[in-house]
């Protein structure tokens, strides 16, 4: 509850900031000065004296909005899961709140929980209500539409409804006091609501014509962009069940598949695979998927879903991590840093755990580095923080390494920092009940880790602490050390820390434009980033995971794919918009790869939260991408963590998704690009983690980096995968390693895995 609370308290505030945009009573405000002065004098009695006057005096003034929105979200919460109750609770805030535009929300909440409660006598009098007090908005009319049709039955009363909510659904008034960005947001996907309630009867009524007709108007005239949630996925489906009742097969098929790839929101109407299978006579979604690939001429990227068959299925995670802990050059698989899978030659994997970890193993994340720099890849954990070193296979712990902190920790990641040839670790810490938690950094010694975060720099100037959720190391300003960028979340900035080179930081997100856009002091909700060059201009460009709700667009940034200028500057431009990926509010975790081999690196986002969706992003190769998550194979519901490896060494990468149940996906692509993986050692330590590879030639040149881990605790990889399209010619290969010793190699043949020592 608490989470939710400090999340309202950041809207509630943005609120009060953002009074000062909106016209509103001169009187009004004053009150509200007065009010915010008892508050802080803690004369609440006064204060809710003075609140609930003026509610009374100024009923329809921006201040009131504000209490209401205050109010309705702080005295529901805690009845979320009692529909009679939040039906309680609605009533009396609309007694309270008799003519402010929150009103237009609060119908929207107390309909829904009337009709779960299946008071149906209730219902047709509050949606009457509704349209009374919002005569010429599409929304209670479409509200209206979908429970008189759902629940009450009354498809006469619900098609007039219907047809009025769609003539209103492109041009409604604007209600005052509501954010600008959040409206716009529904305005754009208005006309999607309301054409397919109304549809949705047609079609029950057998007016097909007419259910196309109005489909088409909205398909044909709606504009929306990478800002917009929204799809056409409904639109799709319901043209397929329109064709489909006609008796034109082809068309329903044809909008069925548009459907299926085009995706929503909810995993609601994309899963039409039932009708599609009627129409096509196919069983299983496989077979569905493959005619759709067939039909639409697909092949770019090809996955197919190898859970059960590589005995995955049932196994839940939220973070995972690829490494090779037996040398035997196969990755193998680490859950939560607590379960541990062993790759049977690229044949399936086994659950080693119960002899991997002889020992209790209570983690929350886990990364592999060769911590003790005996040749072998240990483990690193976090809540509880352990270091568990490798002896042949067995994972013991050490407590001579490093103790848990005690506080919730959401991000890890590693990397030599001090170049002294030991590995370190900064952990992103979150928050507790009394607020956000302090970062630290521990630098690797010989049999130990020492605690640096007083002095290494790595704490804000304004000595005020951020609620960390992910760790993400790489050397963006190419000067031979690894820096590192903290994701935080709670509408707070990130950080970039640059590395002097000895393992002291400074804090230069602002400098570098990627702390986020800051708007009243508010940032978004980061989850996971990760670097990558993307254009492969030879400098690491860096994506960054923001969950954002539509209630709290205006101040709560989106995803941001950010272009590194390169030098001298080194300086980053968000292109999201223009490279095509588009708005999701529950983006958590991305993830960089080659998934093609075309030379471009492609991108993964995995979504948090129950029915929601992942995407795959193909890299056009122009700075832009391609959405083809449906067609390549590769959608995960609720997903987390989300890492890339060769499991079977035949040169592509595969899919480790997690978040719920974990997903493996299988690269199956039938022309799939050259390709070179490396695998490098260090002089004194396995996993050279931190070791940037550029691979070129008189025509390419790709840079790789070794990563300690990415986003919230998850990791690729070790061994660095390169997609070279159809380029075949000599390569040269230049490795930089941590202590700062390059070696430049020739790479005559493609289409191998080689090994670089130090």
């Amino acid at each position: 509850m608490k989470y939710f609370l400090l999340a309202l308290n950041c809207m509630i505030l943005l609120y009060a900031c953002s009074a000062k945009n909106v016209a509103a009573d001169p009187d009004s405000s004053v009150m509200y000065e007065r009010f915010q002065k008892m508050l802080e004098s803690k004369d609440s009695a006064n204060a809710e004296k003075l609140k609930n006057e003026l509610i009374m005096k100024y009923p329809d003034s921006k201040e009131t909005f504000e209490f209401a929105v205050e109010d309705f979200y702080a005295k529901l919460y805690p009845a979320w899961t009692d529909d009679s109750l939040k039906v309680i609770i609605i009533k009396d805030l609309m007694k309270k709140y008799k003519t402010t535009t929150w009103r237009r929300t609060m119908y929207q909440y107390l309909i829904n929980s009337i009709s779960a409660i299946k008071n149906l006598t209730e219902m047709d009098k509050y949606l009457d209500s509704f349209i009374e007090e919002f005569p010429e908005d599409y929304l209670p009319y479409t509200t209206s539409a979908r429970y008189h049709y759902i629940d009450c039955g009354d498809t006469v009363k619900a098609l007039d409804c219907a047809m009025t909510g769609y003539s209103y659904c492109r041009n409604y008034p604007k209600l005052d006091h509501y954010f600008t960005k959040e409206w716009e947001l529904e305005k754009r996907s208005a006309p999607i609501s309301a054409v397919s309630y109304l549809a949705e009867i047609l079609i029950d009524k057998k007016e097909y014509e007419k259910a196309v007709s109005v489909l088409y108007d909205v398909i044909d005239n709606i504009v929306l962009g990478t800002d917009d949630e929204t799809t056409l996925c409904k639109p799709y489906y319901l043209l397929g069940k329109a064709f489909f009742k006609k008796g034109d097969k082809d068309k329903a098929k044809t909008y069925f598949a548009k459907c299926l790839i085009e995706g929503d929101s909810w995993k609601v109407w994309s899963l039409c695979d039932s009708l599609y299978s009627e129409v096509s006579k196919l069983k299983t979604s496989p077979e569905i998927l493959e005619d759709i690939r067939k039909s639409s001429g697909f092949s770019e990227l090809v996955y197919n879903d190898i859970t059960e068959t590589e005995g995955l299925k049932n196994i839940t995670a939220s973070r995972v991590a690829w490494g090779d802990y037996d040398s035997d050059g196969y990755q193998d698989m680490l859950l939560d840093g607590r379960r541990l899978l062993k790759n049977l030659s690229g044949k399936g994997f086994y659950d080693i755990s119960s002899l991997a970890f002889p020992d209790t193993n209570a983690a929350n994340g886990g990364l592999w580095a060769d911590l003790d720099n005996d040749g072998d890849l240990d483990i690193f954990t976090k809540d509880p923080e352990t270091v568990r070193l490798n002896d042949s296979g067995v994972f013991k712990r050490s407590h001579d390494y490093i103790r848990d902190n005690g506080i919730s920790t959401e991000g890890a990641g590693m990397a030599d920092f001090d170049r002294d040839g030991y590995i370190d670790v900064y952990l992103a810490n979150y928050e507790n009940s009394s607020g956000f938690e302090r970062d630290q950094i521990f630098f690797g010694r010989e049999n130990h880790m020492s605690d640096e975060t007083a002095s290494s720099g790595i704490l804000p100037s304004d000595d005020k602490n951020r609620a960390g959720r992910g760790v993400s190391a790489s050397d963006f300003d190419s000067d031979g050390d690894n820096d590192i960028y903290v994701s935080n979340y709670r509408l707070t900035d990130n950080f970039l820390l640059q590395n002097s080179g000895t393992g002291n930081f400074s804090h230069i997100a602002k400098e570098k434009n990627v702390p986020g856009i800051e708007t009243e002091a508010w940032y978004g909700h980061t989850i996971g980033s990760e670097w990558g060059d993307i254009d492969n201009d030879g400098d690491l460009d860096l994506v960054t995971a923001n969950l954002a709700h539509p209630r709290y667009i205006d101040f709560s940034n989106m995803t941001m794919l950010y272009e590194n200028s390169g030098a001298p500057d080194f300086k980053f431009t968000d292109i999201r918009r223009s490279a095509g990926i588009r708005y999701y509010e529950t983006h958590s975790e991305p993830a960089f790869g080659d998934l093609n081999n075309d030379g471009f690196l492609d991108l993964y986002i995995n979504c948090v939260y129950e029915n929601r969706r992942s995407f795959l992003y193909l890299n056009n190769g122009n700075k832009t991408f391609k959405d083809i998550t449906y067609l390549s194979g590769t959608r995960h519901f609720n997903g987390w963590g989300v890492a890339f490896a060769d499991i079977d060494n035949d040169g592509d990468l595969d899919i480790l998704a997690a978040g719920g149940n974990v997903q493996l996906f299988r690269n199956d692509t039938p022309k799939i690009g050259n390709w070179l993986e490396v695998k490098v050692t260090g002089k004194d330590h396995s996993d050279a983690i931190g070791t940037r590879l550029k691979l070129f030639n008189e025509t390419v040149s790709l840079i790789r980096e070794i990563q300690g881990g990415k986003g919230s605790t998850n990791q690729h990889s070790l061994v660095q995968h390169f997609g070279l399209g159809r380029e075949f010619n000599h390569f040269k290969l230049e490795v930089t390693f941590p202590s700062g010793t390059k070696r430049t190699v020739d790479v005559p043949e493609v289409n191998r895995i080689i090994t670089i020592r130090e």
